[in-house]
């Protein structure tokens, strides 16, 4: 019954708290990535099914209601007389200690709400999240939200307040680093620190203990560090670039459209003399346009062979001024780019404009787009487990098992989509420009151009998301995840930028590191940077076979290495969370939510291995010779496809904590899963690009008729609408920035999140509107103006 009484305690020392057990200490916020994210949810919901299950709820209900009420146990007025009348005492035991005055304003609240002050009883209102007996076992929900306007405004409302206000949470700890989290309003005379200390001897007086490891955090003002001044200036930097090219370009282009025209007639003025002596004259032999002066060669115009001495001296005279004009121009033509690359109206027609290429790969829009949806979509749904949700249970033991939770719970498939792609577009376009220099290539600008296309960006965006997301808005628990998201980033922030953070700390963060979700981005560095092993030896038609031979021997090996650290491990498939062995545990500090196989190179580069080699065969068909296919090969092609892809997603739907699936089989599912999945995007993008080959001679009438029109026609029409194309120029900045925007609406919510079907989708399409504008924005700041400035220094001569 004690865990029952201290929440009647907490109900009454400014409205808050429910202790369940102890913890050791205070641990980092959860932070969940989407490697994580299946095992961590299921995992969550066991421990919480067994915890309450264990508490036996009813009995403790009665006993607390029958002590309540028949028995005249202790009540929230006879505590606060308790402590009032123990005042003395109090304040002899906290006598020279610095949380004096803290102590001195919780007491004077106290006795202000026994006597029905208005500001208090304000105070105690604002703590409307007090559950009642009972509730977090039915809702499994560890988060109770006050209204924040309410405390904020005490002072404001009450005048003859004795003390300013602040918006705090208590964080009562649970069990394997998790808490509940009660908001209410206190005194702003109390640090997080004096909240322990007061909350602790207030406690004693009732023979009753505050849990071990309990934490405060308060909504205080965070004052600027000389990194968010810093990289505050740096983008004010580049906004002025921009504001500059941006003016530039707009009071120099309607001058360079006027100077275009004139240029291309320079002769206008001459066009009053006599057309007939014109068109003589270019009926005249070269000759006659050549006459010699001074022993050296004069060209001339036409018109100037009919002129009169004036005539002619003015001409020249146009002429020189033109020619010292291009001079100019010429000399002042970098300058002039460079302003030009920063403007965003340059920029902004560039990246909005919904024309698409001559290109075939149109349709790789469609797929990158509708991968990047999907990624949105399966973050908004897994950052919420942690954050802001009030329907817990209901999330854990019942939707998520649903079939149609299915591509949510397993959409970690939706990165090996942007693997397949990257690997397809490096090899073709390499292999192209191959094709084209008679197999040469300056490597360094290949290595060069795509460090320089990806880094500024991304330094920006871990700059802003450890700098300036901590004061952007206010929220309960938001210094404290960001503070943590800090000093993370400030430890491995180089392991970023060399695009090793998938390897270091090895075997990695819970939470992926510095902006966890960059694990992909150093994967694909590290794959571009062996490409070329792969796409020399593709391309020479001698060691052709051999670099076949090599790509489907890599992709074999990241299978094997994969299934066999599975095994090892004993790591689960689908929506299980339960491990076959124990040897995970081993790895401290995560334990069993250690990266062993999600962000690592040799277990990913499969499905960059499949984008490889469908790019070779794009390359064969675009530059060498076209692939044709029967009919029932296509049909095939498109059946596997979409089949696999299916099957992948959904045939785990039955599989929960207990072990229905053999080991073996987990293990092999675990090495073949992602390869599968990127063979099915591989055709879609394959079959889409070289229009599923042959001609409709070539196939029998059911598949001309009904096939053919669905799969070339409407998916490709779809895939390669024009209305991918901008926003898959967008796609680099919106996975950069999409998690930034979806933790600073959640950790600035002032409400709890309540999952149902309407109301995450309209979060999902929030969160993905608010990405891809915010991706302009990093795009018309950083990414388009850096890429231009390279263009100008690197042109290639033609």
């Amino acid at each position: 019954m004690e865990s029952f009484r201290i929440l009647n305690v907490l109900f009454l020392f400014l409205g808050v708290g429910v202790a369940i057990i102890d913890a050791n200490s205070k641990t980092h916020p959860e932070i969940i990535n989407e490697g994580n994210a299946v095992i961590k949810i299921q995992q969550r919901a066991r421990k919480i099914k067994e915890y309450f299950d264990s508490l036996d709820l009813k009995e403790v209900v009665h006993q607390e209601l029958t002590e309540t009420i028949v028995h005249g146990d202790v009540t929230e007025l006879q505590m606060i007389q308790t402590v009032l009348q123990e005042k003395e005492k109090i304040f002899s035991q906290a006598d020279g200690k610095v949380f004096r005055e803290c102590l001195a304003d919780s007491t004077q609240y106290l006795a202000d709400l026994i006597n029905g002050s208005t500001y208090a009883w304000q105070m105690r209102t604002s703590a409307v999240g007090r559950p009642e007996i009972g509730l977090p076992a039915f809702t499994w929900s560890f988060e109770y939200m006050g209204i924040y306007e309410l405390c904020e405004s005490v002072n404001e409302d009450n005048p003859d307040a004795p003390f300013e206000t602040i918006y705090c949470t208590e964080n009562i700890p649970v069990a394997d680093g998790w808490y509940y989290k009660r908001d209410f309003c206190a005194p702003a005379s109390c640090s997080n620190d004096d909240l322990v200390l007061v909350r602790s001897l207030l406690y004693s007086q009732l023979d009753l203990q505050l849990p071990a490891g309990s934490y405060y955090t308060c909504i205080r003002y965070i004052p600027w560090d000389w990194d968010a001044i810093f990289v505050t200036c740096l983008l004010g930097l580049f906004l002025l670039l921009v504001a500059t090219g941006t003016l530039y370009d707009i009071i120099t282009r309607p001058r360079e459209c006027s100077e275009n025209i004139e240029s291309s007639v320079p002769m206008g003025k001459m066009e009053h003399k006599d057309k007939g002596h014109v068109n003589k004259a270019l009926e005249k032999d070269e000759d006659m346009k050549i006459s010699q002066e001074n022993g050296k060669a004069k060209h001339h115009l036409p018109e100037q062979l009919y002129m009169t001495p004036q005539e002619e001296r003015d001409l020249e005279k146009e002429q020189s001024k033109l020619e010292n004009a291009t001079k100019e121009k010429t000399k002042n033509s970098k300058l002039h780019d460079i302003l030009t690359s920063f403007s965003a109206v340059y920029n902004c027609n560039k990246i909005l404009s919904a024309k698409k290429n001559s290109s075939s790969l149109s349709c790789l829009n469609g797929i990158r787009v509708l991968s990047m949806f999907w990624i949105i979509w399966g973050h908004s749904n897994s950052f919420l487990v942690g954050l802001r949700l009030d329907n817990v249970k209901t999330m854990y033991e019942t939707l998520y098992f649903t079939y149609r939770y299915n591509s949510t719970a397993l959409g970690t498939y939706s990165v090996d989509s942007f693997f397949v792609l990257s690997g397809l577009l490096v090899t073709y376009l390499t292999l192209k420009e191959l094709h084209a220099r008679n197999g040469k290539i300056n490597w360094f600008l290949y290595y060069f151009h795509r460090f320089w296309r990806l880094t500024p960006a991304y330094m920006i965006t871990i700059a802003i998301w450890t700098s300036l997301a901590i004061h952007i808005g206010v929220g309960a628990g938001k210094e404290e995840r960001f503070r943590y998201e800090q000093q993370v980033c400030q430890d491995y922030w180089w392991t970023n930028l060399l695009y090793i953070n998938n390897l270091h700390p090895f075997p990695g963060l819970q939470g992926g590191g510095c902006a966890g979700w960059s694990w992909y981005l150093a994967n694909d560095m590290q794959f571009f940077i062996i490409s070329p092993l792969f796409i020399v030896l593709l391309f020479n038609r001698k060691t052709t076979k051999l670099g076949i031979a090599s790509v489907v021997a890599m992709c074999v090996s990241s299978i094997i290495v994969t299934a066999t650290l599975a095994g090892y491990y004993g790591l689960p498939i689908g929506k299980s969370d339960m491990h076959y062995n124990d040897r995970m545990e081993s790895f401290e500090p995560w334990g069993i939510f250690t990266d062993i196989i999600y962000g690592k190179p040799w277990c990913r580069i499969q499905s960059y291995m499949v984008g490889v080699f469908t790019g070779y065969m794009l390359y064969r068909h675009m530059c060498i010779k076209k692939i044709k296919m029967r009919w029932s090969t296509n049909l095939l092609g498109w059946i596997f496809g979409v089949g696999i892809m299916y099957t992948l997603l959904y045939s785990l739907n039955g599989t929960s904590g207990e072990h229905s699936i053999p080991q073996w089989f987990a293990s092999v599912w675990n090495g073949v899963c992602r390869t599968l999945f990127s063979m099915g995007v591989a055709w879609v993008a394959f079959a889409c690009s070289i229009g599923h080959g042959g001609t409709y001679t070539d196939y029998y009438y059911i598949y001309s008729s009904v096939v053919e029109p669905f799969s070339a026609g409407l998916i490709n029409s779809f895939l390669s609408w024009g209305f991918w194309t901008p926003l898959a120029r967008l796609t680099y900045g919106t996975y950069l920035l999409h998690p930034v925007v979806i933790f600073l609406f959640l950790t600035t919510k002032k409400t709890m999140f309540h999952w149902t079907g309407p109301e995450i989708w309209y979060f999902t399409i929030a969160n993905i509107v608010a990405s891809y504008i915010a991706a302009l924005g990093l795009s018309l700041l950083v990414e388009a103006p850096t890429m231009g400035v390279q263009k100008v220094f690197l042109k290639k001569k033609k």
